[in-house]
């Protein structure tokens, strides 16, 4: 029996494993006290409590990453793993479990990993099959160009940003006594919303000798890299923010065509790891499984991504071979003599002397 669903975290633990990074577990609970000093880092404030028999409050865990981060010793150097794990968190009048895969690179963390991140991000997306979109910004760079404001002024600047709201962003500088142009540079920032390979003209143009030149440099270089990488998937759109006091560079968003928000989120969290007293720099995302969920039933009108034919003069390590290469493709399949009756594929391959071919 053909698994979509299956297919799919069998994908992602590809994609995490053949980067090096190792599988972590989690209870069902972790002690509220972890939570409850992070409240704001979490999408909703309120978490499920019960009180342990030895008489601790513990929670149905609303986060992963608050966990890993506890448990990151510094000595460990790099730490990077994955996860796949159900969360618990409020919606509407109840809660609800939430299926989320994602990863953590906790550590010694260089720039170089901050690419592979964003391009496990982008790999993460595409496992799932249809076009996908990863945005990406930079809250250093934003921070360095409001160097000076004042923390009420910098989260309602964020919030504009957030909402591209332009024309209110303009009036909130000019209320604010921000020069002239300043204020067009932020503006002309909160406007970005492109690919990342005409993003670092852009930003040179902007912010070129208005924030740390190290830190550009690096951005513009990560840009290009995503651009050759994923040529058309990546964009730079500075309304992807997040809260400064957790976040502290880039930052992303991760899109898939057929649902109406983001499913995957992440960043680096530098500032979260220091408030948890590790002096480390961290970098990772979530994929929020749940909202994919009506992708893989709308796949179940197929009983299978590919049905591969052959005949019985075939060896079986030929079959297993050619079932693997499309296994790898990210495709769930199915092998036979002859075409099943009743059942539906998407694709028919058929095994020749030179491998699967692709049957028109």
């Amino acid at each position: 029996m053909c698994n979509p669903e299956g297919g799919l975290h069998a994908a992602l633990r590809r994609v995490f494993e053949t980067a090096g990074y190792r599988r972590y577990k989690m209870s069902k609970f972790e002690e509220y006290d972890l939570y409850s000093r992070n409240r704001s880092f979490l999408q909703s404030e309120k978490v499920l409590t019960f009180t342990d028999t030895d008489g601790k409050l513990l929670a149905l865990k609303p986060d992963v990453t608050l966990s890993i981060i506890k448990n990151f010793r510094g000595s460990q150097g790099l730490e990077k793993l994955y996860y796949h794990e159900n969360v618990y968190r409020a919606s509407g009048v109840g809660f609800r479990e939430i299926e989320q895969a994602g990863l953590e690179c906790i550590g010694d963390v260089d720039e170089y990993s901050v690419c592979e991140v964003l391009s496990l991000a982008a790999k993460s997306l595409m496992t799932v099959g249809r076009d996908c979109e990863l945005d990406i910004s930079h809250l250093g760079l934003l921070c360095d160009l409001l160097d000076g404001f004042g923390d009420d002024l910098k989260s309602r600047v964020l919030r504009f940003f957030g909402g591209k709201n332009t024309g209110e962003l303009r009036s909130l500088l000019e209320s604010s006594g921000v020069p002239d142009e300043a204020a067009l540079r932020i503006i002309e920032l909160s406007d970005i919303d492109c690919p990342a390979d005409e993003a670092p003209k852009k930003l040179q143009d902007i912010l070129g000798g208005y924030v740390s030149w190290e830190r550009l440099q690096l951005f513009c270089d990560t840009c290009r890299f995503l651009g050759d990488e994923f040529p058309g998937m990546i964009r730079v759109d500075f309304s992807t923010v997040g809260d400064l006091s957790y976040y502290s560079g880039i930052i992303f968003r991760g899109f898939i065509d057929g649902v109406p928000e983001s499913v995957l989120s992440g960043g680096q969290y530098d500032n979260l790891a220091e408030k948890l007293s590790k002096h480390a720099r961290a970098i990772g995302f979530a994929l929020y499984l749940d909202l994919i969920d009506p992708l893989l039933l709308h796949k179940t009108e197929y009983d299978c991504d590919a049905l591969l034919l052959y005949s019985e003069d075939k060896e079986p390590q030929e079959i297993y071979h050619e079932v693997k290469n499309l296994q790898e493709k990210g495709l769930s399949v199915m092998t036979a003599r002859e075409v099943p009756a009743g059942l539906k594929f998407r694709e028919i391959y058929s095994l020749k002397e030179g491998g699967a071919v692709r049957v028109e």
